[in-house]
């Protein structure tokens, strides 16, 4: 779908930022409960009727209302989700150690789930007429309905491009038919973010500086965790996490050292070594962390997700020259 990994990832962020403002509000007003002595009304409840919401709009108004289904449907698997230690508990115990990893989790996967489909979007798109054909038609059809901002007009003409000339023409005529709008707030503020993102990654020296910060800082949180792990740290409430994390901590510092070996002769081998990495970090590695200090885990987050991003784009750029290199090697 055009542009599904971006509503994705606006879903999972809305969720997130549910959480936690929920967390924190809970815990502001000392978790006080709606209902009476034989009702409790839960969170959830208002969560499954958000996603009730989100999908009766995207099934009426389909991708035309694609970015209020994502935000309906954010804050209701938000509201669900922070409960999941009462459904996961005989005691409907919210407070249940190993929800804050479920919840997180559950929004990483979205998250990266959403990184990875933008890549393979871009890599089947490339090669394989039959979906181009489908992803632009679909544009157009959406464009029918809601209308099409000029970028996701330019989009639909470039997977175009190549195409048989009898369907691409039909395609053609459905996106002339189109009217033409204005991006929205959020699609302008993520393109404002993506331009800016794009400078900071294509300076000169950024990734000399990645590449050193995420090898510094994956030698020093594996010696904490391992020293942590055989000493026993006297404030760790899960030894057992704390072991676990310990392990898969080495394991990506493995893959780094290894990425730093190999981008001498490849940048395209250590770009992929240093993204496995990081996806060993977000899935797993974070899973036992949040298992063990609950949400204080969220400060390694940010530079994770930097890093991630940071690499898919120096990946793409090595795809992209790797594919013009091929095509110029053909003709």
């Amino acid at each position: 779908m055009p542009d599904g990994e971006v509503r994705l990832r606006l879903m999972a962020v809305s969720g997130i930022a549910t959480v936690l403002v929920t967390r924190a509000y809970l815990a502001a007003t000392g978790y006080p409960q709606v209902g009476n002595g034989t009702l409790h009304i839960g969170h959830v409840v208002w969560g499954g009727l958000l996603m009730i919401a989100a999908l009766t709009i995207a099934l009426m108004w389909g991708g035309a209302a694609r970015t209020p289904t994502a935000l309906l449907g954010g804050v209701g698997i938000g509201l669900f989700v922070d409960e999941v230690g009462k459904y996961l508990t005989r005691t409907n115990d919210y407070f249940f150690r190993p929800a804050a990893a479920i919840i997180y989790l559950v929004f990483a996967a979205l998250l990266v789930v959403a990184a990875l489909l933008r890549q393979d979007a871009a890599a089947v798109s490339e090669h394989d007429e039959g979906v181009r054909l489908a992803m632009a038609a679909r544009i157009a059809a959406d464009g029918l309905a809601g209308g099409l901002t000029s970028a996701e007009r330019e989009r639909a003409e470039l997977l175009l491009d190549g195409c048989a000339p009898e369907e691409r023409d039909a395609a053609l005529r459905l996106l002339a038919g189109a009217p033409t709008r204005q991006p929205g707030r959020i699609a302008r503020l993520g393109a404002t973010l993506r331009r800016w993102g794009t400078r900071a990654a294509d300076l000169p020296y950024a990734e000399a500086v990645m590449f050193a910060l995420l090898a510094i800082s994956h030698v020093a949180v594996a010696i904490v965790f391992i020293a942590q792990a055989v000493t026993g740290e006297p404030h760790s409430t899960d030894a057992g996490a704390i072991t676990a994390g310990a392990v898969t901590r080495v394991i990506s510092l493995v893959l780094i050292l290894a990425a730093l070996a190999v981008r001498p002769r490849s940048r395209f081998g250590a770009y992929r070594l240093c993204r496995a990495a990081i996806l060993v970090d977000l899935l797993i590695s974070e899973v036992f962390n949040f298992n063990d200090s609950q949400f204080g885990a969220l400060g390694e987050l940010p530079f994770l997700l930097l890093a991630l991003a940071f690499f898919g784009y120096r990946l793409k750029g090595e795809q992209a020259l790797t594919t013009a290199a091929a095509r110029g090697c053909g003709a």
